[in-house]
């Protein structure tokens, strides 16, 4: 029941406005979605990317929730992928050089502190595995989440030199609410959020 309520959520958040959300048009494949810089990105080069996922990824969802997930980690790649190889153009290196020098070389160090404190904060994950047997996956697991960290922090600065903007828009669905529910403010606010709510 949260996750479906969290869900609901999301997409109310990020469509409802004016009482009643509008339906979004369906886009063409040749709609571009996003801009880097001067060039573009059309939805058929995402759902490339986006439809080769499993449903499994996105659990129990609405398909048309889960088809913009997809998309939207796809676009988000893409995105990414684009704003690395003009940095590493613009430097005349390569990008996997780009990469070991913005990226790689400035993910800090493990210690054994460490991974023995996640080992102890994480053993029912761990299905009975010893420290010793679990210590390299930890060590992997933990240094791939400090990549992460590292390369959005990348691209944060990548955009304020390349400007990226987004047209991809979320799915919306019109609610329809009774007369006698419960509202506060104006009739005629620009944004309404709605909640769904199980006492039990």
């Amino acid at each position: 029941m949260k996750r479906a309520v969290g869900i609901a959520l999301l997409a109310l958040f990020t469509a409802c406005s004016s009482g009643s959300a509008q339906q979004a048009r369906h886009p063409a494949p040749t709609d571009v979605v996003a801009t880097v810089g001067s060039t573009s990105i059309t939805l058929a080069e995402i759902d490339d990317k986006a439809l080769q996922q499993t449903t499994s990824n996105f659990g129990n969802v609405r398909l048309s929730q889960a088809l913009y997930t997809a998309r939207r980690a796809a676009l988000d790649e893409l995105i990414a992928t684009r704003l690395i190889d003009d940095a590493a153009r613009a430097q005349g290196i390569e990008r996997m050089a780009l990469i070991e020098k913005e990226i790689t070389s400035k993910i800090p160090l493990l210690t054994d502190a460490e991974i023995s404190s996640w080992y102890a904060a994480n053993q029912n994950r761990l299905q009975g595995a010893s420290l010793d047997q679990a210590r390299q996956p930890i060590r992997q697991y933990l240094t791939e989440q400090r990549m992460q960290v590292i390369r959005e922090q990348y691209l944060e600065v990548l955009k304020t030199k390349t400007p990226v903007r987004v047209m991809l828009e979320p799915p919306r669905q019109t609610v329809k609410m009774a007369a006698a529910s419960p509202t506060r403010g104006p009739a005629t606010a620009p944004i309404e959020m709605i909640e769904f709510s199980d006492f039990q």
